[in-house]
This record gives structure tokens, C-alpha cells and sequence, in this order.
């Protein structure tokens, strides 16, 4: 039993079910890219988890509208790119819808392709996996899709956990609200 001399009511307000997602934030979102054909695409997730230790795999959830999507089953293949704060500018473009046949190009972000897997890999990423599809599942409105992770980089700033020196974490916090920013950085003392 949980005893305090001061009680404290707190009031809870019902969260829509189409705004659960939003309680998850403030998200590290990394930069999703795939190639098919002469066509790149990337966007910005921030469903991306790791699924499995031993094989190493990763989870990752696109939307159903997506290009880069359809990229990544069209290839069977995709990269997962983070960038530093340093970098806001050019990534906040990745938000944006392209017809362009290369996304990354039109937004200014450089790339070469993976050493396992046919992806785009950011050249300013201060890490990146690259990941060969093993299954997909329709989720209402995403596809999500494990992979299994080829090969794996990072600064030197990552050694077993990020240490946060040279990497300044962008922070997605979803917000749709003019007063509010859209992303954040993390800043560590």
C-alpha cells in the first residue's frame, strides 16, 4: 500500500485510437532507403525495432502509399540510415512526398550503395544496417517487414551503446501544431 501525506488526483482524458501512435513520441526516426530499377526512394521512420539478437534482424513498418515501399518488396532489400541534428535541413525533406526517381539526390543527400545489399547508405549517416527482406505482413494501414541485417556501421562515438559526443540524436515529436516544432534535439551534458 502506497502511503502519502499529500494526495494527488491526476485527471486522465480518453486518447482517440487514431492517436494512440502519438504517445509514443518523441521517437528517433532514421531514414529509410530502397532501389529498384534506376528509382530511389527513402522516407523517415520511426517504426523501426530490433526483432531478433541471433539471427540479427530488425522490424520495420512503411506505409501502405508509400514508394519507398514498394521499393523495398520490389528489391527485397533497404538500408536504415541515421543522421545526426547536424544534418535537420536536408532530412526534413525526406518528410516531403517526391515524384522524383531519386529522392535522395532531388533533397540534397549523397549516397553509395551498400556493401551486402543494393540500398542507398547516406554518406553524412553516423550509422546504417543494411537489411535483406525476409517476410512481410499486411498491418491495417502498413506493411511491416522483418529483415534480416547483412552488415551494420557506426562512428566511433558508438562503442556497445551511443555515447552522444559526436551523434546529437534528431528527435521526431509528431507534432501537426503550428506552435510546435516538429523535431527536437537531444541534448546531452
Amino acid at each position: 500500500m502506497l502511503r502519502s501525506s499529500r494526495l494527488v488526483r491526476q485527471v486522465f482524458r480518453k486518447v482517440p485510437s487514431n492517436r494512440v501512435h502519438r504517445l509514443f513520441y518523441p521517437q528517433v526516426p532514421a531514414v529509410v532507403s530502397a532501389s529498384h530499377d534506376d528509382e530511389v526512394g527513402a522516407l523517415l521512420a520511426t517504426s523501426i525495432i530490433p526483432v531478433s539478437l541471433e539471427p540479427s534482424m530488425v522490424g520495420v513498418a512503411l506505409g501502405k502509399q508509400h514508394r519507398t515501399r514498394r521499393l523495398v518488396e520490389a528489391s527485397g532489400c533497404f538500408s536504415v540510415c541515421w543522421l545526426s541534428y547536424e544534418k535537420l535541413e536536408r532530412f526534413q525533406l525526406l518528410a516531403e512526398h517526391s515524384e522524383a526517381r531519386d529522392k535522395l539526390r532531388q533533397v540534397g543527400l549523397s549516397y553509395r550503395w551498400g556493401e551486402y545489399v543494393r540500398a542507398p547508405v547516406l554518406e553524412d549517416a553516423v550509422a546504417w544496417v543494411e537489411c535483406r527482406l525476409e517476410w512481410s505482413r499486411e498491418v491495417g494501414d502498413h506493411f511491416f517487414y522483418a529483415a534480416r541485417v547483412e552488415t551494420a556501421y557506426a562512428v566511433e562515438d558508438f562503442d556497445e551503446y551511443w555515447r552522444f559526443r559526436q551523434y546529437k540524436p534528431i528527435l521526431y515529436i509528431g507534432s501537426a501544431k503550428q506552435e510546435l516544432p516538429r523535431f527536437l534535439k537531444l541534448s546531452v551534458e
